[in-house]
């Protein structure tokens, strides 16, 4: 884990801040989530690298964030460690989870792959995260070509 965030500051920082590809966004959330263990700052630190912004949303209780260009990615969490949601209005469940499957280039692996009766997946990665794929959208379905949603669940939310 240490290794990534070292990784990420040694990067090229203005290359990454302001990717407008919807995969590298993300691809950018998906590891902000997975290796940010629930936890709002730490999640939110990692996704400033890559020039995304935040505000705190008291009333619904969340946190949101933002790529720093665009418009067809976005994100959650929670504020205490239960969930974190990056979800695409653009790219579909099927290209989700072809992105997911590169954090663990420089972050956790996948080690089991989950198919509900109902076509739902959830992804097992190596720091025990399950990853639930869906579409975007207030009510998300299994599969869909049009847009998609990664809810990471860590600890007893799983």
């Amino acid at each position: 884990m240490r290794s990534l965030l070292a990784l990420l500051l040694v990067l090229p920082l203005p290359a990454l801040a302001q990717d407008a590809d919807p995969s590298n966004q993300l691809l950018e959330g998906y590891v902000a989530c997975a290796m940010g263990e629930g936890l709002p700052d730490k999640t939110v630190t990692a996704l400033g690298l890559y020039g995304w912004t935040h505000e705190e949303d008291t009333v619904n209780q969340v946190v949101n964030f933002r790529p720093g260009v665009g418009t067809d990615t976005q994100g959650y969490m929670s504020p205490e460690p239960g969930y974190c949601h990056v979800e695409s209005n653009v790219l579909g469940t099927a290209r989700a989870l072809e992105v997911l499957g590169y954090i663990s280039t420089g972050g956790p692996s996948i080690v089991s792959t989950e198919t509900s009766d109902d076509g739902c997946i959830t992804v097992i990665l190596s720091n025990d995260v399950a990853a639930v794929i869906t579409s975007a959208g207030a009510v998300p379905v299994c599969t869909s070509d049009k847009t998609s949603a990664i809810r990471f669940y860590f600890g007893e939310d799983e």
